[in-house]
């Protein structure tokens, strides 16, 4: 490397060089009058081991004379030949390292490039306690009124219909017997469900308004065969239990316990029915458990597909490279506010067998908020596993030819650019703030087969959770900022660029900056609570985790 400048933009500000002279498309994009400096150590794209300070090492050199020189805002120790030493403290994760020289005139010459910190845990391993989903009181309520709507308005007789006949004594088909199969249920308007968090589970309370099944019997008696039509009714039926949730071989394990059955008001049709199958039905006591039944049949199903929401195990496709999300429960544990549902999760690209790890770091479970509908906390550690895998798979290595495509002005410039990531894209969340760094990815412009230009481009950028087309909350990112050093590393001829060209380069460094960030971050899974609509979502960080909390519709 013969030389280098650097730029730092905001996506939306000015285009500023590191000059004072005002804006000429023509001119050199960086003050040639500005220092030189390089950082010698660490190497881009170095993975420095676990160390709490790095030592760093340059040059810098000016036509008129080098008076300082900081290194992330630690002053360097400058020598007379212009050589320099600074140590820094880092924190695990990608970290960018930003060179400052300044000159007698005030003139100030740049350089970043990004390292590697922290300790390094294998790729293929599953991170604990990834995500935490609190679901709450009023969670459960609105997943209670779901389940109301699904007795007043769904197909009740599509979910029974398996599992008939729902009576069926005598043995037979015989001299006496009778097989009874509901072929219609329907319940009133004031039919309610109610789920209630407790120690143990969910306390399970539901009111079942004017209750009619309809059922179709074969029998026989004294050997005579018949079939008949009847209906049995209940003005009002209570059905009481504790709905138990716990965690079996990797999956969740939910039933009715407790459960008691009420009923108030009892009729029945019988259509001319024998005597004799008339007492062997037993229907006024026979119906309190085919209810309790169908309860369970209705409720723990709904409940469990809610759960079951929580477990996201898929392959999804990151800027065209497939990743396998593997999420399976943990633990779950009831109080009177809720439920606290921890997951485990890999994340893994396909094609990431020759990768170094990925930085973990032990996180502390975020407390659940109270005063929320919902809550979701996501380790940076499981974000951190896919990105490093997605960059042990190349997945950021990209090859693209300017001239076709929506490209704009950067086609006229060069025919195609090859794209490398030095380091893992790493996400940061224990610093009061959620962000990404983007460390070291070199693009390198060609003209048929010389190197017209390349560039090394570094960033960082906050992360924000939006509101999917599918209405399910989804990680994205806000505005980056973005630092662009200039190469001229194995670069054909002097790479001198005007401010109109630098412009053209940085536009396209911003592009693929959004377009790798919003992907890949866009990737963590973030499950959802099934039916249940949310609104006001936040995102914030505690104790390494990205929380994300809202309100219920």
């Amino acid at each position: 490397m013969r030389n280098l400048w650097t730029l730092a933009l905001v996506v939306g500000g000015a285009l500023t060089a590191c000059s004072d002279h005002p804006y000429d498309p023509g001119a050199p994009a960086v003050d040639p009058n500005a220092p030189s400096v390089h950082i010698t150590t660490p190497a881009r794209g170095a993975f420095a081991g676990d160390v709490k300070t790095l030592v760093v090492t340059g040059t810098a050199s000016d036509d008129t004379r080098v008076v300082s020189v900081q290194v992330n805002g630690v002053e360097a120790a400058l020598a007379g030949d212009g050589t320099w030493t600074a140590t820094i403290p880092v924190a695990p994760g990608s970290q960018l390292i930003h060179a400052v020289a300044r000159d007698t005139e005030g003139n100030v010459g740049k350089e970043s490039r990004a390292v590697v910190t922290g300790p390094l845990r294998s790729i293929a391993a599953a991170v604990p306690g990834a995500i935490t989903a609190a679901m709450s009181g009023r969670t459960f309520d609105a997943i209670g009124r779901g389940v109301t709507g699904l007795l007043t308005t769904g197909d009740l007789e599509a979910v029974i219909a398996p599992h008939n006949p729902v009576i069926d004594v005598g043995g037979g088909p015989d001299c006496l017997y009778a097989q009874a199969s509901i072929t219609r249920l329907s319940v009133g308007s004031a039919t309610s469900v109610t789920l209630i968090p407790q120690r143990a589970g969910l306390g399970l309370d539901v009111e079942l308004d004017r209750v009619s099944i309809a059922m179709h019997l074969r029998y026989a008696a004294l050997c005579l065969d018949g079939s008949s039509d009847i209906t049995v009714t209940a003005s009002h039926i209570k059905v009481s239990g504790l709905v138990a949730a716990g965690i079996r071989s990797g999956a969740f394990d939910v039933a009715l316990t407790n459960q008691s059955v009420q009923v108030t008001g009892f009729g029945v049709d019988l259509g001319g029915l024998p005597g004799e199958v008339v007492d062997l039905l037993h229907l006024d006591s026979a119906l309190g458990p085919i209810i309790g039944w169908a309860t369970e049949e209705l409720v723990v199903p709904v409940i469990n597909t809610e759960l079951a929401s929580l477990d996201d195990t898929r392959t999804v496709d990151v800027l065209g490279t497939p990743v396998d999300i593997q999420v399976a429960p943990a633990r779950i544990a009831f109080d009177v506010a809720g439920a606290q549902i921890t997951l485990d999760a890999t994340l893994r690209a396909h094609g990431d067998a020759g990768s170094p790890g990925y930085v973990f770091v032990a996180n502390q479970q975020p407390a659940a908020p109270a005063d929320r509908g919902f809550a979701l906390a996501v380790a940076d550690d499981a974000a951190n596993q896919l990105l490093a895998s997605y960059w042990a798979a190349h997945g950021m290595d990209r090859s693209f030819a300017l001239t076709t495509g929506s490209y704009g002005d950067i086609g006229k410039l060069y025919d195609r650019v090859e794209l490398s990531a030095k380091v893992p894209p790493f996400v940061d969340a224990t610093g009061g703030s959620l962000v990404l760094t983007i460390g070291d990815l070199i693009a390198t412009f060609k003209n048929g087969d010389a190197v017209a230009t390349a560039i090394a481009i570094n960033a960082q950028v906050d992360v924000k959770v939006v509101t999917g087309a599918d209405g399910k909350p989804r990680l994205d990112i806000g505005t980056p900022t973005t630092y662009v050093d200039v190469l001229d590393d194995n670069v054909t001829g002097a790479n001198v660029l005007s401010n109109a060209q630098f412009e053209v380069i940085t536009s396209f460094a911003l592009g693929r900056v959004i377009a790798v960030g919003s992907g890949s971050i866009g990737a963590i899974p973030l499950p959802s609570f099934g039916g249940v609509a949310v609104k006001g979502l936040a995102i914030a960080e505690q104790t390494g985790y990205l929380v994300i909390d809202g309100d219920l519709e």
